[in-house]
């Protein structure tokens, strides 16, 4: 088992993850944590699985052979996911300004009288 820091290159998240060997998969690279977990834990990271222990790891659609190439697929994937994250975060960020928008955009109610008045 290897134990494994790594930190994005935009420097905004840090990841820990555990890569074990299983003789029958090879390589499996379980997250441990991550700068998210305060987040909605429902979300999925794309490659992201849960095991049959509840354990959190890299779904890599192919066999892993060697420790270097695990540590290789647990840093593609952290960037990834930080990739992923901060695309949700905009998308959010978007939809509330555009719920903003409409709300204030909406008749009040008694607008349209006073409209009425004035003309």
């Amino acid at each position: 088992m290897a134990v494994m820091d790594y930190w994005t290159q935009d420097g905004l998240a840090g990841y820990g993850f555990s890569i074990e060997f299983q003789p029958d998969i090879g390589w499996r690279v379980y997250i441990m944590f991550d700068s998210f977990q305060g987040y909605d834990d429902s979300r999925r990271f794309p490659y992201q699985s849960i095991d049959g222990d509840g354990r959190r790891y890299v779904n890599w659609p192919s066999k892993l052979d060697s420790l270097g190439d695990a540590r290789t697929v647990a840093a593609l994937w952290a960037e990834l996911a930080q990739r992923y994250h901060r695309t949700l975060e905009r998308h959010e960020l978007y939809l509330e300004l555009i719920q903003r928008y409409q709300r204030i955009k909406e008749p009040r109610k008694g607008d349209n009288e006073a409209t009425k008045d004035a003309a």
